[in-house]
């Protein structure tokens, strides 16, 4: 029988709600919400203030009738450690008792405050022995315990606790992608509040992911420095805004981005990116499309689209679907 999950993730800026139904490999998106996040709630993906976040929430909720109880949330830090690693062909079990009880070989934490996970991405050799190729996750329990608490004095229940390159890779994954025209090897740029977060997904796989320190709010800050709004004439303005934006794009993302493809085409030999996917609320600031796109040479485009996403009549969802893909993903890897 189908069920209701709802999606929570809660940016610096705006928090994302959603409730759809899972059935078979299609989504039904029933309602969403796209909400202000109170100020010095969050912090780097740190919430130190439950409260406001628990009442903004709840009014929505109770305001459009949410009915889902079972929650799926995604999580976002720069303190969140994601590692490559090279292990013995051993079953899963045993991977996992290694990591408990000699976590420093393989990750810089101390065992006690990080929830640790693994996936087998596959098959390395080393000294002509074939191995497991693993990717180790670390989320801080300051990260991860906070917010199941928040869901919990929702009177929610938290299902999955997740990251974003997780939940992209259930988006673009061979077996549960939600977009069929996706390329094999291919890069999302997720544009957030205060940092943008560049996964590259190969092979089904998200096998890297680095956030940038650039987003929408530096973005704002320097459209205000320049005084734009006090020009006169519209063509002026933009001509204007995209002389000193794109400088700005391409110093703090395009050469984020390009280190970011150094380091992926010399340590991984899964080929070349062939599309770059652009989410998040900086996805729509004017002409990025084409500033990326250029600098970089790589087809680029806006994510707003899934094959296997459908919604209810009158919610306009396709209009805000890039704020929501980390969720729709999570959801849809259940």
């Amino acid at each position: 029988m189908a069920r209701s999950i709802m999606g929570l993730e809660i940016g610096s800026n705006n928090i994302k709600i959603i409730e759809a139904v899972k059935k078979g490999a299609t989504l039904m998106v029933q309602k969403f919400s796209l909400i202000e996040t109170p100020s010095d709630c969050i912090n780097n993906g740190v919430i130190s203030n439950i409260e406001p976040l628990r009442k903004v929430i709840d009014q929505e909720i109770k305001a459009k009738k949410y009915k889902a109880k079972q929650v799926v949330a995604i999580v976002q830090s720069s303190n969140i450690i994601i590692r490559n690693a090279i292990m013995d062909k051993q079953p899963e079990k045993v991977i996992r008792q290694l990591l408990e009880v000699k976590t420093e070989d393989y990750l810089p934490v101390e065992r006690g405050q990080y929830q640790i996970d693994f996936k087998i991405t596959g098959d390395a050799e080393e000294e002509g022995e074939i191995k497991n190729k693993l990717l180790l996750v670390a989320a801080p329990n300051t990260v991860i315990l906070p917010m199941a608490s928040l869901i919990k004095s929702l009177k929610l229940t938290p299902i999955l606790i997740t990251i974003p390159s997780e939940a992209l890779e259930n988006v673009f994954n061979s077996q549960t992608r939600m977009i069929y025209e996706a390329t094999k090897n291919i890069l999302v740029l997720d544009i957030g509040g205060k940092s943008t977060t560049a996964t590259v997904i190969a092979d089904s796989s998200a096998i890297l992911t680095r956030m940038i320190d650039f987003g929408v709010e530096s973005i704002n800050e320097i459209i205000q420095e320049a005084h734009v709004n006090e020009m006169t004439g519209t063509e002026m303005q933009e001509e204007y805004l995209a002389s000193i934006i794109r400088p700005q794009i391409e110093y703090n993302i395009v050469s984020e981005v390009e280190r970011i493809l150094q380091f992926y085409y010399s340590s991984y030999g899964s080929g070349m990116i062939k599309k770059i996917y652009l989410i998040g609320g900086g996805a729509n600031i004017k002409g990025i499309r084409g500033y990326i796109r250029d600098a970089l040479n790589i087809p680029t485009e806006k994510l707003s689209k899934f094959d296997t996403v459908i919604e209810n009549p009158n919610i306009q969802f396709e209009d805000y679907a890039r704020f929501f893909v980390n969720i729709l993903g999570a959801i849809n890897g259940l």
